[in-house]
């Protein structure tokens, strides 16, 4: 079992964000410290929407009280998600250097949330901080086609595009998904300093949000039970197919098929 302190926002109703990420990790059987940014009512989309932002002054607050209580030598990976300023980006990147400090072997997963469908959803701002401040500090990052070509300032239009601007990011692995769709199959490509692994999985239509962070999550999850990148990889889309599958035409992703014997 390993312990992971996750940053990223947190929703009443609706699986993203740390509703989706930490029971993804805790399907592992590891033990997640989640730290939420901001807190929705519900996810965008489902409903009326109301809205608590941890300030950065806030965050630096609960980051500096689990220091004081010596957390940082407890922990194995670090998962960061959404951010709603480049204040709170700083504070986080100042705990990670603090945890690596204490723990060199902590992985640090960086799931880059900045925008999707061609538009930042974050202010360029705090876009920038999470690209200069978070992703050199990561070991592993989880952008989405978007998301990649923003980070990288490169065109994605193949996947031998998507390939080389993965390698262009500072984490050595980086995990992209939605790399390509085409027809019936999307395509998730992971690049690592030794190689290139492209996996095609069904497309479903009509499915709630949530599956980046979902996946996220599971890849971190394999990675810290001892799963090399491509095994990582298989195990984390198997789960997540099995998911996606239960949650077509539903409002919410169905967690309950984290649990092949539940699907």
């Amino acid at each position: 079992m390993a312990r992971i302190l996750a940053i990223s926002s947190h929703v009443v109703r609706g699986q993203v964000g740390l509703a989706a990420s930490t029971p993804a990790l805790q399907s592992q059987g590891h033990e997640v410290w989640a730290l939420p940014t901001v807190l929705f009512a519900q996810r965008p989309g489902l409903g009326r929407q109301s809205r608590l932002d941890l300030g950065a002054a806030d965050l630096a607050a609960m980051l500096a009280a689990l220091e004081a209580d010596g957390c940082w030598a407890r922990i194995d990976a670090v998962l960061t998600g959404y951010f709603p300023s480049a204040a709170s980006v700083r504070v986080a990147a100042r705990a990670i250097g603090a945890i690596r400090a204490s723990q060199s072997h902590a992985l640090i997963c960086v799931d880059p949330i900045l925008g999707d469908d061609g538009a930042l959803y974050v202010g360029a701002e705090t876009a920038a901080a999470i690209r200069d401040e978070l992703l050199p500090m990561a070991s592993v990052a989880t952008p989405n086609l978007f998301e990649l070509g923003w980070l990288a300032d490169a065109p994605c239009l193949d996947l031998a595009a998507v390939a080389a601007a993965a390698g262009r990011l500072d984490p050595p692995t980086v995990l992209v998904t939605s790399a390509t769709a085409a027809g019936s199959e999307v395509t998730t490509l992971l690049v690592t300093p030794a190689a290139m692994f492209a996996r095609t999985t069904p497309y479903v239509a009509d499915l709630p949000h949530g599956a980046g962070d979902l996946l996220a999550g599971l890849f971190l999850a394999h990675l810290l039970k001892g799963a090399g990148s491509a095994a990582a990889l298989d195990a984390a889309l198997a789960q997540l197919v099995r998911v996606l599958r239960a949650s077509q035409g539903r409002e919410a992703l169905d967690l309950s098929a984290l649990d092949a014997s539940a699907a």
